[in-house]
């Protein structure tokens, strides 16, 4: 089935209306949208991933349309439709960048009036006419998805039903009800955005834009008036400073909790490290001393070599400063090099880490309100919404806050993509070179990477260097691998504050950390950005590998979390993995192509948890785990026999 909703019309295509023939009922789909709703934004949720794998090709079969494809990570984000006398028709956007979540989850949150309904997106009853003709019992609860429908809301589901459950009709209720949560909800997050900001949020495409587009209007006005400047480093320093961007820390200190466990997350971490000066300004390189270093001011990032302290130290058990090795982010022990953020190499100095060796250096300016002013602003929206019962004020400064900073992170590229005949294709400049071509009919997807080296060559340095202005990005990496490394510093502070009052850490998310014991009332807030609030007050915690853990509270009640699987395990299955035995389990895995237009579903798909850790060694004590320690490495190798990684 296919539907779509504007506020006062609808309309639903059903398969079985079309000689069971997709491709007819969608371009019917598409006449009908289009006709009735021109010159406006259509909003599809989960539209890259999902929605345009399936339709586009039945889209780019109507004739006398022009397209215009915004692709991010091999995902079409953004679609534009035109005549052909250029003038556009509809544009396509997808709202689950805007506001990322399951559209049941966001129906919830911004309470509208229409809520998601439950569906069997697995029942399928020998062929597909069959299926749709479907009248009878509530189908068994395998073909329902876990993570949207719970035993119970399953048991509330048969006796609604009981015997008279119709495919057909759940079908047009479920997928009308869809589109008017997700009409609900845009109206409700653009009600939010322009009461508060003077923006236009139909012109941005998602939640970092967002973020990204009330930065440059309430907060770079007042860096501009104290002579600072953000700039564009997408196509000059990204290289040399990408290496320094690491994300949160995540591992596992010790694997089983017994008795009083406690599990803080921290008031908005991110935000917390925006208010933080900032690397602003044109950087210029510089060659440091060491002496230079820690006796002077400098800002920015340097290549450096530092010696952790021993493991038996705090600072050394946790480890402050991260590196990217075999494709991990790991705090190490030993010696090593790295690139890093100024900040972070002095917070860790400051707690026994010795700098060896010091190389080249990228110094900024230090912008005390890059995100300061617009934080607080935010924050102080998000509390007042809070005590004044407005969830889609707080959903919306909560959103922001957290998206803001990502903008500036994102990868820079050279590439265009666009929908282009067979024609356009071969007229394609020496200056551009394919790098990928997916056809649609007469119609290719195709992406083009800008041929710098040709440019250079034959059109000389100036050509290229508008080329790459134009196709600027936007991007300061050096903004976004600060917030990160001040993020690290905070949650790092609180693990070593926490190992000096006796605790015991047992497990560390990006903003959380598991302790078996409480931590001093001055540090604890619900409100306080930077402070912690306690989540869980738990008897017993097993953790067994990064984003794989279970709490038992004092009532009895779970709570569980494993990576990569939708279903619940079982505190017996946690322990099974905790003395080191592989866990064998059944998911249903989605296979997507958009090049072959197909979404494959195949349940009892076999998937293994293997309980190994890959950050640090396990402390095997009496044939029991009972701690980690860190890897130790000396410069870029693994010290001693223990290789987790296995050979390098």
């Amino acid at each position: 089935m296919a539907a779509w909703y504007n506020g006062s019309r609808h309309s639903i295509f059903n398969i079985s209306d079309y000689e069971y023939n997709t491709n007819t009922m969608l371009e019917q789909f598409w006449v009908d949208l289009i006709q009735n709703n021109r010159g406006k934004i259509c909003y599809f949720h989960n539209w890259g991933g999902y929605d345009s794998i399936l339709s586009m090709p039945s889209l780019f079969n109507l004739p006398g349309y022009e397209f215009e494809p915004m692709v991010n990570n091999g995902e079409v984000m953004c679609l534009t439709i035109s005549n052909s006398k250029g003038k556009t028709q509809l544009t396509i956007k997808d709202s689950i960048r805007l506001l990322p979540g399951a559209l049941g989850k966001l129906a919830r949150d911004w309470k509208v009036e229409t809520q998601k309904e439950h569906f069997p997106h697995y029942f399928y009853a020998y062929d597909l006419p069959s299926t749709i003709k479907y009248e009878g019992p509530l189908p068994p609860y395998v073909y329902f998805e876990p993570k949207r429908t719970s035993q119970a809301d399953y048991e509330i589901l048969a006796e609604q039903f009981k015997d008279n459950w119709s495919f057909l009709e759940v079908s047009r209720t479920y997928i009308l009800g869809d589109v008017k949560a997700l009409y609900q909800i845009m109206i409700a997050f653009f009600e939010a955005i322009t009461s508060k900001f003077s923006i236009d949020p139909l012109s941005v495409v998602s939640a970092p834009s967002t973020a990204f587009k009330i930065w440059r209007t309430v907060q770079l006005p007042l860096l501009l008036k104290d002579n600072l400047k953000v700039f564009d480093l997408s196509h000059n320093l990204d290289a040399q400073l990408r290496e320094s961007y690491c994300g949160g820390i995540v591992d596992v200190y010790r694997p089983h909790l017994i008795g009083e466990g406690y599990y803080y997350d921290v008031n908005s971490l991110y935000p917390t490290a925006m208010i933080r000066p900032m690397p602003v300004g044109l950087p210029k390189s510089v060659n440091l001393t060491v002496e230079q270093f820690l006796e002077g001011n400098f800002f920015g990032f340097v290549e450096a070599t530092v010696l952790a302290p021993a493991p038996s130290t705090h600072a050394g058990y946790i480890g402050l400063l991260p590196i990217k090795l075999q494709g991990k982010l790991i705090c190490p022990g030993g010696t090593f090099s790295g690139l890093f953020f100024s900040e972070e190499l002095r917070f860790a100095l400051a707690n026994g880490y010795k700098l060896l060796e010091i190389g080249l250096g990228f110094e900024f300016e230090r912008g005390e309100n890059c995100f300061k002013d617009l934080i607080t602003q935010l924050n102080r929206m998000k509390i007042e919404a809070q005590l004044n019962n407005q969830p889609t004020i707080r959903n919306i400064s909560k959103l922001l806050m957290n998206s803001m900073y990502g903008r500036f992170g994102m990868h820079p590229s050279l590439t265009n993509t666009s929908i282009w005949t067979q024609t356009q294709i071969n007229s394609i400049t020496n200056g551009w070179l394919i790098q990928s071509q997916i056809q649609f009919g007469e119609l290719s997807l195709v992406t083009t990477i800008l041929n710098k080296e040709w440019i250079l060559e034959n059109l000389g340095k100036e050509v290229l260097l508008k080329h790459l202005v134009k196709m600027g990005n936007n991007t300061n990496v050096a903004i976004a691998s600060a917030v990160t490394a001040y993020s690290r510093m905070i949650i790092n502070g609180f693990k070593l504050e926490a190992l000096k009052l006796g605790r015991d850490i047992y497990y560390s998310d990006t903003d959380s950390l598991v302790l078996n014991g409480p931590l001093p009332e001055e540090l604890i807030s619900s409100t306080v950005l930077g402070k912690l609030k306690l989540e869980y007050k738990f008897k017993e915690g097993l953790f067994i590998t990064p984003k794989i853990y279970c709490l038992e509270l004092e009532d009895g009640k779970l709570i569980t979390k494993c990576k990569g699987y939708s279903g619940k395990l079982s505190k017996e299955q946690y322990l099974q993995l905790l003395e080191g035995k592989p866990l064998d389990l059944q998911v249903t895995k989605w296979t997507r192509s958009l090049k072959d237009s197909t979404i494959d579903v195949k349940p009892n798909f076999k998937y293994t948890i293997n309980p190994n850790l890959t950050k640090r060694y396990k402390v095997i004590r009496d044939g029991v785990w009972t701690n980690t320690k860190p890897i130790v490495l000396r410069g870029r190798i693994i010290s001693g026999e223990e290789n987790p990684f296995g050979n390098l």
